[in-house]
């Protein structure tokens, strides 16, 4: 039986595992840490009983996820919870861009913005189900959708401070700012508007759902299902 080690036990590398695992391979999983999780740790950090999540919160990509939805995760005690208002972006005047997985919320929401943002993201998220064929695939590959791949694309490739041009309000520049921001990467540089497009677009397809008990629900769940397939994890090994 052919052997592969696995460094890290966060959500991708216990995907990576999972897959290894399904297709006969003995894997281990080694974990620095002594518990798994990685960017999904949850924990007490505060006050008795309340969780607080370490870096990823909310989790749209997941609930689309093809690979995820495979693999029965609600088996293992994973449930996906939706707030009624997915995301504000408070200003200093005490207003507030607001963003509901509905996209006819959220234009009430934008005023007379509303229609330059469903313009911008009502198409590619009525078709997102499609775009993650191509989204979720290796950088050099032959696109099954091009032509949905290329309008998504093209505002994805701009700024986001030339993007956020098409919004006369601050809140509505704001709100997209935000979501911008996650991509970690000064928001005057090209491609700065891409994980801002897709977590908007995710939001409007699946909404910003969470984990029931904090995001290691996840991991929990995918580790559960690598033990079940034979698989490995040992804690508390760093890898030099």
């Amino acid at each position: 039986m052919s052997e592969a080690v696995v460094v890290g036990s966060g959500p991708n590398g216990l995907a990576c595992a999972v897959t290894l695992a399904r297709a006969g391979v003995s894997v281990t999983v080694l974990e620095p840490e002594n518990t798994i999780a990685g960017g999904t740790r949850t924990s007490e950090l505060t006050l008795p009983g309340v969780l607080h999540d370490h870096c990823s919160a909310v989790h749209p990509m997941a609930v689309g996820s093809p690979f995820l939805n495979s693999l029965g995760l609600e088996k293992h005690g994973l449930e996906w919870r939706w707030p009624e208002i997915d995301l504000a972006h408070p200003l200093d005047d005490g207003s507030a861009g607001l963003l509901e997985q509905s996209l006819e919320a959220t234009e009430q929401w934008l005023g007379p913005d509303g229609p330059a943002w469903r313009r911008l993201f009502g198409a590619p998220a009525s078709s997102f189900d499609l775009l993650t064929e191509d989204l979720f695939q290796p950088v050099l590959h032959a696109p099954r959708h091009p032509i949905r791949l290329v309008r998504f694309g093209l505002p994805a490739a701009m700024p986001a401070t030339l993007l956020t041009r098409l919004f006369k309000s601050p809140q509505a520049r704001a709100l997209f700012g935000g979501a911008a921001a996650h991509a970690f990467s000064p928001l005057n540089h090209p491609m700065s508007s891409s994980v801002g497009m897709a977590l908007t677009v995710a939001c409007h397809r699946f909404g910003w759902a969470v984990a029931r008990g904090g995001s290691r629900s996840i991991t929990d769940a995918l580790a559960a299902v690598l033990l079940e397939h034979g698989g490995k994890i040992e804690t508390g090994v760093r890898v030099k």
